[in-house]
């Protein structure tokens, strides 16, 4: 026998049974593959987005406060010899604050109380904190039980200025801001999942060519006695290769994103962190890839039917 014949032809690809194909992959899986990381890569911006959204907010988002402020004009427009009513003011504002539904306390902070936070706030400022506390307004802190609620902030400032107060007006933003980033956590679950389905739906159509190309090969394979798990598990391997593959290529095209956005974003004292997104891509492109196989290979031929 001619010793070539022993030999396997250049073009030949050996491969392993079921049709997984190691990298460098052919044509369809590349194309696959740049088609899951573009839509992993959406999904990653996403995500930082609501990481700096998040981190714009703060921690103040976990629990909201508002401030109502009574000038110390109002306090003192009876006269020096009228402290009593000024009071008596103060308290029918906090009752009144504390009877709108969804206020949960009003806790009343002193000028005196503000003073001493504001000059440890500024440090040594040479101010005096008499002469300051004269000057702040008194203050009124409310813990709210539903920041949500469509009229909740009308009603306290409709009830601030029947006294003569006002309400923290950048704090009624950022309260609007922390609803509005909480519905937007939701549209990005919903849209990360639907981009799932659609990453699971293009590695399945990309692993059924593969599998009608190996048809033969896996009727011999169930002919033989292979059991169906035998033969559906190189495509789900497959699977995971192609998306944890895109996930981990997204990733990396997402660092020109963050290292461009971050001298900007540094001015709103928000650092992003590409980092903590790493994994959720290839766990992410792992399981689409794996549903994707899971689909394609749903009804795998039968011995009976090979027949």
């Amino acid at each position: 026998m001619n010793k070539r014949t022993e030999i396997i032809p250049d073009k030949i690809n050996p491969r392993l049974p079921g049709g997984f194909h190691l990298p460098p992959f052919g044509i369809h899986q590349i194309l696959a593959l740049m088609i899951v990381c573009i839509a992993l890569w959406a999904v990653g911006a996403i995500w930082l987005g609501m990481q700096a959204a998040g981190q714009w907010v703060g921690s103040w988002q976990q629990d909201i406060h508002i401030h109502v402020y009574l000038d110390a004009s109002s306090r003192n427009q009876a006269g020096n010899q009228a402290d009593n009513r000024a009071d008596n003011q103060a308290d029918k504002l906090k009752q009144a604050l504390e009877a709108i539904p969804q206020v949960d306390t009003a806790r009343k902070i002193s000028a005196e109380e503000a003073a001493r936070w504001m000059q440890g706030w500024l440090g040594d400022a040479g101010m005096n904190q008499k002469e300051l506390a004269a000057r702040l307004p008194l203050t009124f802190e409310l813990t709210l039980l539903d920041e949500t609620d469509e009229f909740l902030f009308s009603d306290i400032r409709d009830t601030a200025s029947r006294f003569g107060a006002h309400i923290n007006e950048d704090e009624v933003s950022m309260a609007g801001a922390h609803h509005w980033i909480a519905q937007a956590r939701y549209m990005a679950w919903f849209a990360s999942l639907i981009l799932a389905l659609a990453m699971a739906l293009i590695i399945s159509n990309t692993l059924r060519m593969t599998l009608l190309a190996s048809a033969d090969e896996i009727h011999l394979m169930r002919l033989m006695g292979a059991q169906e798990w035998f033969v559906r598990m190189p495509f789900i391997l497959e699977g995971m290769v192609i998306g944890a593959s895109a996930g981990l290529l997204a990733w990396l095209l997402l660092w020109p994103v963050v290292i461009g956005s971050n001298a900007w974003l540094a001015t709103i004292q928000v650092d992003l962190s590409n980092w903590v997104i790493l994994f959720p891509l290839l766990i992410g492109g792992a399981l689409a890839g794996s549903l994707g196989a899971a689909i394609a290979t749903a009804s795998v031929v039968s011995p009976d039917s090979a027949t």
